[in-house]
């Protein structure tokens, strides 16, 4: 198992957020986790990064707990909010690139993973110069660059044409087959349409539906 939840529990301030969650994800699985505001999404997904600790349960990340085990190489995120600081850096996609090399102590065929991501053409361009579009497929590259295991995803169509969401999902799906885990948060579970494995729908902290999807079925 990528991740793996049992009997997972989480309070803030004396109320429950997760309550009694029995939820895993295996490699080569592309997985949507639906649910309105409030449902505990955005909490599981700090829990899977280490930021919080659970009150109550087991939570292991590619089989250890990750309050301790941060697993940098190993786990990608891509958020809206981590994305929009890369518009502050006074830098390019290359030379962006050249930094995560470097922290990881690696050299990559980058030219085979702009590929991958359809940013051709963009190798030298300026962070601040890009769409959102572009910015979430530059999340995607570097969760390539490191060969994570693991890739969260939060909203990441938000603020996107139809056109860009269709391509990430198919890039989304291509992955998984590559056999990584991928976890997306999202309000559109339409737009994976074809393309997800599961559906998951949380409410108040606990699993209301799972959703087993085939082709041409939404579920959602």
């Amino acid at each position: 198992m990528s991740w793996c939840a049992r009997g997972l529990e989480f309070s803030y301030e004396g109320v429950p957020v997760i309550a009694g969650l029995d939820l895993s994800l295996r490699p080569g699985e592309l997985v949507a986790l639906v649910g309105r505001n409030g449902a505990g999404k955005s909490t599981l997904m700090r829990l899977l990064l280490g930021e919080l600790a659970p009150d109550a349960g087991e939570l292991l990340v590619l089989g250890e707990r990750p309050v301790t085990h941060r697993h940098y190489p190993r786990v990608a995120y891509v958020s809206q909010d981590s994305l929009r600081g890369y518009r502050h850096f006074p830098t390019t996609v290359r030379e962006l690139l050249q930094v995560h090399c470097r922290q990881l102590g690696i050299k990559s065929d980058v030219g085979e993973l702009l590929a991958q991501v359809r940013l051709e053409g963009s190798l030298d361009k300026a962070l601040d110069q890009l769409s959102g579009g572009q910015l979430q497929r530059v999340g995607l590259l570097v969760a390539l660059l490191k060969d994570a295991r693991l890739i969260l995803l939060d909203e990441p169509t938000n603020g996107v044409d139809a056109s860009f969401s269709d391509e990430l999902f198919q890039v989304l799906r291509d992955m998984a087959d590559a056999g990584k885990a991928v976890l997306v948060v999202t309000h559109h579970p339409d737009e994976l349409e074809g393309r997800a494995d599961r559906v998951i729908r949380l409410r108040d902290g606990s699993i209301e539906e799972v959703v087993q999807l085939s082709e041409g079925d939404v579920g959602a």
